[in-house]
């Protein structure tokens, strides 16, 4: 099945990259919307390197110098006398810096010409748009109205955007002091061949099923279509991984995190505490349904990573569902049902900061409600303001709770419950359940007790040591005006997550190092091997998150994201994008086995375009941004709930001893329903109707599930009638 699809896929794959390369947008309107990316180019040439001094020799690449004007105005003079040189003439001596406070001012706003007359008039009214949105995000530089102007054309034959000078620009009066020199800024527009690398990261990760290959292959061949051939690899180490990834102060505190929550997870549970945990969980569970409530409510409480949620819960919860006569395939569901999304919603665990730090990045490419530039470091806030928007993660978190305390079942789920029931048997006849061996990672350590607070106080000093960074990197200088809501968002908005949960992660860590020190249950040395062990156990995780980072700069400096902005405008209805984002990211992940890597695919191209085709409508922005990003992170969650090659999906079986394919087909309608209540009641009102309907979706949605169980729902315990 799964192979018949991957053929499927791979094809139809192939059939959109090539329509897009035969039908791709017109260039006038890819370079409106690449018009940006071009300007930033101009004006962070223009800091770093803004004028040579005359008479040297030495003239950086991509600069030119201009003839010598009249004299300065005395205002022009009196500004250039300051500081002459040490008993010599300042007009040979001295060099003009940026530093000269209100020099931008002279270049004006560069003018849009050099298309002849390839652009109509409602183009050119767009592109004067683009370029007075561009001047207000840049508060800098100070755009005075002058005589001397910049160029912006288009050559054709390059196909590059570039900021060309039209007039000579003022210097020095006297034709032998420094010479301004005005830097050219080219941009290459964006093609079809922008979309070759992450379409070469889908098409790899389906005929391969291996997710880092998959990733390298499309990052090299994208460093290379930027760099060249030669040029490509060297670019990947030192620009991508190592300069814009690893020496990222925003995405080494993600890193840090994850690799500190990862040795603090492997620390509780080496020293036993998340099994005494649930054990304390387990003493509330005397029948079937309590059993289930059980392992549900412990899903929720280990929230902070998937994996170990599903070890944990899984192995742990299996011995008691046994007795109580719970099928492994129900077993197996819940406990996948709950460490995806529950990781995927919250925002203190490793999914969270791999999701977040996903589109973080591409935020400064567009602006908040209320028309300011946003930052990177705005990732966390804007994470929260999903939230509303994540109906497939809320809705499969209450629809296991429902099958739970209604006890209804239907499809291949009831059959497996009703064998449980009323034959005693967990797995059927033909089971081939997964060996509990194939659990890797850190084991509770043999003849120790099992003390619960080896775990609470971590799990605790992790929440409140976050919150405490995050009020206190986010505290406001000025009193809010408005309600404890504006302090609380202003708070989160100007707060540094990255740095508040990695102090948070910190903290965990070193309370789940010491405490089993201190009570004897742990070596230190045993301590330290466990925190090492956790932390390469976390290596494939880590390669995985460097790379999704490194597809994302690839499309970044290729304009992906304007390419398919211009392939999107007036093709597809805003309002249906969160829908198709969300479809597409289903196909994605189930094809693939891997929500990390569709989230890398779609992700650093997904916020300018939602922005842009959002802000052409009624439903505005930022708000169709949140749901875009919203619909892609839950889409990859669905499509790896039902992919039988996802490893969460593996490692569920594994954990809760059942037959894989058993729990694939169990499981499998049981989210496919989720998936349908999620669009037909969360994603297309809202985006149709109005964005603050959200609350009244989740509650039809819930009550859509609820119906469909009372109607379809069966009883395990009752007879072949509805009971």
């Amino acid at each position: 099945m799964i192979g018949v699809f991957r053929t499927l896929a791979v094809v139809g794959v192939l059939l959109v990259l090539g329509l897009l390369w035969l039908s791709p947008p017109s260039e006038s309107r890819i370079a409106r919307h690449a018009l940006p990316k071009l300007l930033d180019t101009w004006l962070s040439n223009w800091e770093e390197n803004t004028l040579i001094p005359f008479g040297e020799s030495r003239i950086a690449s991509g600069y030119e110098t201009h003839r010598q004007l009249p004299d300065p105005s005395p205002a022009q003079r009196q500004l250039l006398a300051k500081d002459p040189g040490k008993g010599q003439s300042w007009e040979r001596q001295r060099k003009i810096t940026t530093a000269l406070d209100g020099y931008p001012a002279v270049f004006g706003l560069p003018k849009i010409s050099g298309f002849g007359n390839a652009l109509k008039d409602k183009e050119k009214e767009l592109f004067t748009q683009s370029l007075n949105d561009w001047a207000a995000s840049v508060p800098t530089l100070h755009l005075a109205p002058v005589g001397h102007e910049l160029e912006i054309r288009y050559e054709a034959a390059r196909r590059e955007l570039v900021v060309d000078a039209l007039n000579d620009y003022p210097s020095t009066f006297d034709g032998k002091g420094p010479r301004l020199a005005v830097p050219i800024a080219r941009y290459p527009l964006p093609s079809a061949l922008s979309l070759t690398p992450p379409f070469l990261v889908l098409l790899l990760a389906l005929l391969t099923g291996k997710t880092i290959l998959s990733l390298f292959a499309g990052v090299l061949f994208g460093a290379m279509l930027s760099q060249g051939v030669l040029g490509g690899f060297q670019h990947l180490l030192s620009v991508y991984v190592l300069e814009r990834a690893l020496l990222d102060s925003f995405r080494l505190e993600i890193l840090a995190f994850v690799l500190l929550l990862s040795a603090a997870i492997g620390l509780m549970t080496r020293s036993g505490g998340l099994e005494a945990l649930v054990e304390l969980i387990k003493r509330l569970a005397k029948t079937a349904r309590s059993s289930q409530f059980a392992t549900w409510l412990m899903g929720l409480l280990v929230f902070f990573d998937d994996y170990a949620n599903t070890i944990v819960v899984g192995s742990t919860m299996r011995p008691l569902t046994d007795r109580l006569r719970v099928s492994r395939e129900k077993l197996a569901y819940i406990v996948d049902s709950t460490a995806a999304p529950i990781a995927g919603l919250v925002p203190l665990s490793t999914w969270a900061a791999y999701e977040i730090s996903q589109f973080a990045g591409q935020l400064p490419s567009v602006k908040d409600a209320n028309g300011n530039p946003m930052q990177e470091a705005q990732g966390f806030s804007v994470f929260l303001q999903t939230m509303p928007f994540r109906f497939y993660c809320f809705l499969t978190l209450f629809f296991v709770l429902m099958t739970v305390l209604m006890r209804r079942e239907f499809g291949p789920m009831l059959e497996a419950e009703r064998r449980a029931h009323r034959e005693g048997k967990v797995i059927a006849d033909d089971a081939k359940p997964l060996a509990s061996k194939r659990l890797t990672g850190a084991q509770p350590k043999e003849g120790s007790p099992r003390l619960a607070r080896h775990a609470i106080v971590p799990i605790v000093s992790l929440v409140a040591v976050s919150i405490a960074m995050i009020f206190y990197t986010g505290w406001p200088e000025q009193q809010v005006a408005g309600g404890f809501f504006d302090f609380l968002r202003s708070v989160f908005e100007n707060a540094n997550s990255a740095l508040a949960i990695l102090i948070g992660s910190a903290s965990a860590m070193i309370l789940a190092a010491v405490l089993p020190m201190v009570d004897r249950v742990c070596s230190p040395l045993e301590t330290m091997k466990t925190a090492g062990s956790s932390v390469f156990a976390l290596s494939f995780a880590v390669l995985i998150l460097i790379l999704a980072w490194c597809i994302g700069f690839v499309c970044e400096d290729l304009g992906t994201k304007f390419f398919l902005v211009a392939l999107s405008e007036g093709q597809v209805a805003p309002a249906l994008l969160p829908t198709l984002l969300f479809l597409i990211s289903c196909l994605i992940a189930f094809s693939t086995g891997s929500s990390w890597t569709t989230m890398a695919i779609l992700l650093p191209n997904v916020v300018l375009l939602s922005h842009s085709l959002g802000s052409s409508c009624e439903i505005g922005g930022m708000t169709l941004m949140l749901l875009s990003i919203g619909a892609v992170l839950e889409g990859s969650i669905f499509g790896d709930h039902c992919s039988p090659v996802s490893d969460t999906t593996v490692l569920s079986s594994v954990a809760s001893a059942s037959d894989h394919l058993h729990h694939v087909r169990t499981q499998a309608p049981y989210a496919l329903l989720v998936m349908l209540v999620s669009i037909l009641f969360g994603y297309l009102p809202v985006a149709f109707l109005s964005p603050s309907a959200w609350p009244l979706s989740m509650l039809l949605g819930a009550g859509a599930l609820v119906l469909f169980l009372l109607i379809f729902g069966r009883r395990p315990g009752a007879a072949e009638s509805r009971g």
